[in-house]
């Protein structure tokens, strides 16, 4: 699978799925789930897209990246998660079920996409 049917695939199950769940079934906390949807899925955009890259012009750069960004994703949904729970007018278990939600159901499917980057690739070379 291509990386911009993968990325469109995700943008249009995280939106649909936010969308159903918080249009339809939990009218209460629309901003909640959102924002525990959005920051899983911009990071595991700029994370697949930096893996194919790295993969496709120099493989043996992979694992520095993916430990740095293991690192760097440490960090940044931290501090996400402490502004949100210090800053936040609103209820937090929604956010951080969505958060874990998305997360989880992210980093699968991400999983998946290296998964088939790396059979694709190592096939054709």
């Amino acid at each position: 699978m291509s990386l911009n049917r993968f990325s469109f695939i995700l943008i249009v199950f995280c939106f649909g799925s936010w969308s159903l769940i918080s249009w339809i079934i939990i009218k209460d906390y629309i901003s909640e789930l959102f924002l525990g949807m959005i920051v899983p899925l911009v990071i595991g955009l700029l994370t697949v897209t930096k893996i194919q890259s790295i993969f496709t012009s120099d493989p043996g750069k992979l694992t520095s990246f993916m430990m740095k960004s293991f690192i760097g994703k440490l960090v940044i949904y931290g501090v996400y998660m402490m502004g949100i729970v210090a800053f936040s007018p609103f209820n937090e278990r929604p956010f951080f079920i969505s958060f874990m939600g998305y997360f989880i159901t992210l980093h699968v499917l991400e999983a998946f996409f290296i998964r088939s980057v790396f059979i694709r690739f190592s096939s054709s070379g």
